[in-house]
């Protein structure tokens, strides 16, 4: 940090240890260190906070009990913020610093906005999982908080997925990490459902990674089907970790020379395409999505409508 801090703003700077922290009450040393901090002879207080576990209430509560201890400039510190949580500090006038990052003081006159992730440009799409995630609000109540864990156990994922397709969904503000009571829980941004769909589409990509002919048999015809639910179809979806497991029971044929066999389309997805069924079709959103050349589809598909349906949970 202090490197970061000569190097940007071309100030003397001197970081070390606060002593006076072991004489804290026990509320004021829990989850945290300190650090004090000297920028040009003024005197700060760097608070290493964890994020993911900081509520900006209750540290305002704890900064007027600390103010009884220190009377130095309060500065947090956090190893990676969203642009929503920053803008919540700053809207606070609440001094932080991310090393490598983000410096925000405005008690020195310094607000420097520096770079995040490279923000997205419509035309590249999320990742798979991520996309997978975001169906999974698309699909369930408007309003709704579910924390990591529930997330993970709905969608049969583990949770380092999860964490990461919910820090890309912020980056892309279509996701925020909210504070409820002493959890974190996740929830779309905007309350209306089709907002949010129109706002995800430029990033979302078709979910099929490859099709093929394959011989019918019929534990594949037991695969949900990918058309428009009550639609008749040969096509049939599986996701690509399952293929894997049961490629060597499937086999490909080419009905333009095969005209012997009875054959269906499989497609392999990227993520479940079980998970949100409608009636053992796929879901409709994933659904338009596969469409290639047909972004109309796409555009048009009232998601209100969509995810009043019935789905697996």
């Amino acid at each position: 940090m202090e490197s970061y801090i000569k190097n940007t703003l071309g100030l003397r700077v001197d970081l070390q240890a606060w002593k006076e922290s072991s004489s804290l009450p026990e509320e004021l040393q829990q989850d945290r260190k300190y650090a004090l901090l000297k920028i040009e002879g003024i005197d700060c207080l760097v608070i290493y906070k964890d994020a993911d576990k900081f509520q900006l209430s209750d540290f305002q509560k704890e900064s007027e009990l600390l103010q009884q201890f220190c009377s130095y400039h309060r500065v947090l510190c956090f190893e990676r913020i969203t642009p929503y949580q920053r803008k919540c500090l700053i809207e606070n006038h609440q001094a932080f610093i991310v090393p490598d990052n983000q410096i925000y003081m405005p008690f020195l006159g310094i607000a420097l906005q520096e770079h995040f992730k490279a923000p997205r440009v419509a035309g590249q799409t999320m990742t798979a999982m991520a996309q997978y995630v975001l169906c999974f609000f698309f699909y369930h109540k408007e309003e709704e908080y579910y924390s990591k864990l529930e997330i993970s156990r709905q969608l049969d994922i583990n949770l380092m997925n999860v964490s990461r397709s919910v820090q890309e969904l912020e980056e892309l503000s279509l996701l925020q990490t909210k504070k409820k009571g002493r959890s974190s829980m996740v929830t779309g941004v905007l309350e209306d459902r089709q907002a949010l769909y129109e706002k995800a589409l430029p990033y979302m990509r078709n979910p099929v990674q490859k099709r093929m002919y394959v011989k019918e048999e019929e534990w594949l015809l037991q695969l949900p089907k990918s058309a428009n639910p009550g639609e008749e179809t040969r096509v049939r979806a599986i996701e690509k970790k399952k293929y894997l497991e049961v490629a060597d029971r499937i086999q490909i044929v080419d009905p333009a020379w095969d005209m012997e066999v009875s054959y269906l389309e499989l497609e392999v997805w990227r993520y479940d395409p079980v998970r949100f069924t409608d009636g053992n079709y796929v879901d409709s959103i994933s659904y338009a999505l596969s469409l290639e050349g047909d972004d109309d589809m796409a555009w048009k598909m009232n998601i209100n409508e969509l995810s009043q349906k019935k789905h697996a949970p």
